[in-house]
């Protein structure tokens, strides 16, 4: 009886350890996630322009994070069409949240903000980046370049090379799309397989879908076709780092 008593209490004592460590590495793990967060100010550049760097972050086990910045609302398309701007707006969305899906992003992971689209402020990316900078202390955040011919585009960078110039953020990098290439910068790229390019093809046909009767109006290539198609002849994400004011 004692014996069977002694076994019992020490199953009892090792289950207690099991369950300590397991919230012990648990805690561990969260505290070490890697977060990298970007901010995309239209439907469609979370492909063309940051693709490959969010799904290779993907790949490499990172706790990545897609926050759309604007509705998306403000293109000529939307007339063609003849849908209303919250009409467009939802269809843009449903192509983008397909593209993030394909990516690999948790759609928990996934937020939509809605300012504006063409009147990005730099003071409303800013507060956002505050923010996420407030939920993930010291994460790596991503962005336009601040070189960027698009407003939107270039004040998203502005915000993040803002908050680095304050100290608010030390990891953050400036990306720019296939239509330019800013001059004096050091040019980077994220790491590109081979293997990625059947996800980044998918993630770009998913603004090419034409199902009207479920709302999905293959606006991203209506826009800016040959986006979509460099992007596919030569995937990648370049980028450049931060230089201060």
């Amino acid at each position: 009886m004692n014996k069977r008593k002694y076994i019992t209490a020490g199953a009892i004592v090792l289950a207690a350890a099991l369950i300590l460590v397991f919230f012990f590495r648990s805690d561990i793990l969260h505290k070490d996630l890697d977060e990298v967060i970007y901010y995309i100010p239209h439907q469609d550049d979370e492909v063309i322009t940051f693709g490959v760097s969010i799904h290779d972050h993907v790949v490499k086990g990172r706790d990545v994070h897609v926050v759309l910045l604007t509705d998306g609302a403000n293109s000529a398309v939307r007339e063609k069409l003849d849908l209303t701007p919250e009409e467009f707006s939802d269809a843009r969305n449903r192509e983008f949240d397909l593209a993030v899906d394909i990516l690999g992003v948790d759609p928990d992971n996934v937020e939509k903000i809605g300012y504006s689209d063409g009147a990005l402020k730099v003071e409303e990316v800013e507060e956002v980046i505050r923010e996420y900078e407030g939920r993930y202390p010291n994460a790596s955040h991503k962005t336009f370049s601040y070189y960027d011919p698009h407003e939107d585009h270039a004040n998203a960078g502005h915000a993040l090379r803002n908050l680095m110039d304050e100290g608010v953020i030390e990891d953050g990098t400036f990306y720019f799309g296939n239509n330019f290439t800013p001059l004096d910068v050091e040019i980077k790229k994220d790491n590109y397989d081979e293997d990625y390019r059947d996800v980044i093809v998918e993630a770009s046909r998913a603004y090419k879908q034409e199902d009207f009767a479920n709302g999905m109006y293959g606006i991203g290539w209506k826009s800016v076709p040959e986006y979509f198609i460099t992007l596919e002849e030569n995937p990648v994400s370049p980028y450049h780092e931060y230089e201060g004011s």
